[in-house]
């Protein structure tokens, strides 16, 4: 039985093709940082999309309890829905939370709070009735308005209500 291997160009091609798929992969790595603005100028660029923010943390286990709901979530609505993951951890853990998304993979966009500023800024900006509480996520309508802030962790099935 004869075999190949890659070698020269095919190596390289093999390479760059699966750097490329894990790449592509939607939330396996942290998209960039952003600030408030930034996070609702992403809100807006899904108008026409039901939009759920999720603010979580890597050493929040109710954060990662609830995380494999936003996968079936975004798994089971597709198009009609974007759920955008925003991890609030400080920048010296984002190894941790890179390693998280590995592990996780995540079929949405996952951001990191920016570092700097003052938080109470962030969390004012995000809803002025956030206590900085985590989990925290905030639904949006198709017209980009607010529909409904939900605090603490959800169920697949709570999300699900609030969605429909």
């Amino acid at each position: 039985m004869k075999t190949r291997r890659f070698s020269g160009n095919g190596r390289a091609f093999a390479l760059l093709f699966f750097l490329c798929t894990v790449a592509a992969t939607p939330g396996s790595r942290i998209r960039a940082e952003v600030d408030a603005p930034g996070l609702a100028e992403a809100v807006r660029s899904y108008k026409g999309r039901v939009v759920l923010v999720n603010f979580w943390a890597t050493w929040c286990i109710p954060c990662r309890e609830e995380f494999p709901s936003l996968v079936r979530l975004q798994s089971t609505f597709g198009p009609r829905l974007q759920v955008l993951g925003v991890s609030t951890d400080f920048a010296r853990e984002r190894p941790g939370v890179e390693k998280f998304l590995a592990e996780e993979k995540p079929n949405f966009p996952n951001y990191h709070k920016r570092s700097g500023g003052d938080d109470e800024d962030f969390i004012e900006a995000v809803d002025p009735k956030w206590g900085g509480e985590l989990p925290f996520s905030v639904l949006y309508r198709r017209d980009g308005r607010k529909a409904k802030v939900l605090s603490g962790q959800q169920s697949y099935a709570s999300f699900e209500r609030e969605i429909i």
